[in-house]
């Protein structure tokens, strides 16, 4: 439930970055397992838990045992959300009774626009004096406070993370994700295999866009080999070429166009910018010298 909210760049796709750290996880369970310093009776297992009576399912939960019998629920926050810790007792509550084990919820902020006062550790409320109280605990990391070097030494799973950790003092967050991530591919080509290699980098690509502009993102990981060769990196590249590119060709139709027909009103503005097909575009500027009005230059195929 990473409920991404825009900042400085667009997350059109915030289930990007949900299906990035599902992913890390169910693929790398014990690697979360170290940086968390969770402790169970053998090495955990990614559940599949449909918690269908909600209509917000937790992000992962790992099981010790067959049955379990500890349950940890893992969920990454990226925006605010002052509601949360209620709906951490919620989601705590329906595993326990699914499935019949003690919970430990854990809350993993992604940035400091995730935190909030209200994320204490701890939610207790009573409603009627000395006749029972809720009080329900639960653990908070703030990624950004967990050191990005510390995050480099952890298993390759979390390597992804290091983008997000606390950066080296005195360098300014540029600088500082070009050696994380020179650190991260350096890891890789020694330990892991090309392919794994090529995913775990694509994931911190894609985290990356929590902390620092997506162009920045797309300079900073342009010159590791391997990314390359990912499908997934290039296709947000291309993605983000092709954004670029429907833009420009909106504000030279624009442009042309105002001195052709008139000022567009309202709604002329909000059909253009439902157009995203390049090529349509590129014909409404060929069109534009043989139309009369914003109306027929709207029709074209």
């Amino acid at each position: 439930m990473t409920n991404d909210q825009p900042g400085r760049y667009n997350l059109s796709m915030p289930l990007r970055f949900d299906a990035t750290l599902k992913a890390l996880v169910q693929s790398h369970p014990t690697d979360f397992e170290a940086i968390l310093r969770l402790h169970g009776p053998g090495p955990p297992t990614v559940l599949n838990v449909d918690l269908a009576t909600v209509s917000a399912a937790t992000d992962v939960t790992l099981g010790y045992g067959d049955p379990p019998t500890l349950l940890v629920d893992l969920n990454f926050q990226a925006g605010r959300d002052v509601n949360l810790p209620g709906r951490l007792l919620l989601y705590n509550a329906l595993l326990q009774h699914r499935l019949g084990a003690p919970v430990h919820s854990i809350v993993i902020l992604l940035r400091p626009e995730a935190d909030a006062p209200t994320l204490t550790g701890r939610f207790r409320y009573q409603a009627l004096p000395r006749r029972g109280a809720v009080d329900f605990r639960y653990e908070v990391v703030r990624l950004w406070e967990r050191p990005a070097r510390r995050l480099l030494a952890g298993g390759p799973g979390t390597l992804p993370l290091a983008v997000l950790g606390r950066l080296p003092e005195g360098r300014t967050v540029e600088e500082g994700l070009a050696g994380v991530v020179a650190g991260i591919d350096r890891r890789l080509r020694r330990q892991a295999d090309p392919a794994e290699a090529r995913r775990l980098l694509t994931s911190a690509f894609i985290l990356s866009g929590l902390r620092v502009p997506r162009e920045f993102s797309k300079r900073l990981f342009r010159g590791v080999t391997a990314m390359r060769e990912s499908d997934t990196y290039m296709a947000i590249i291309e993605e983000g070429q092709e954004q670029g590119e429907v833009r420009a060709i909106r504000r030279v139709l624009l442009r042309q166009g105002r001195k052709r027909f008139n000022e567009p009103d309202a709604a002329t503005k909000a059909t253009l910018e439902t157009i995203t097909d390049v090529a349509r575009l590129e014909r409404m500027c060929v069109r534009l010298l043989e139309v009369s009005t914003w109306q027929d230059l709207l029709v074209t195929p």
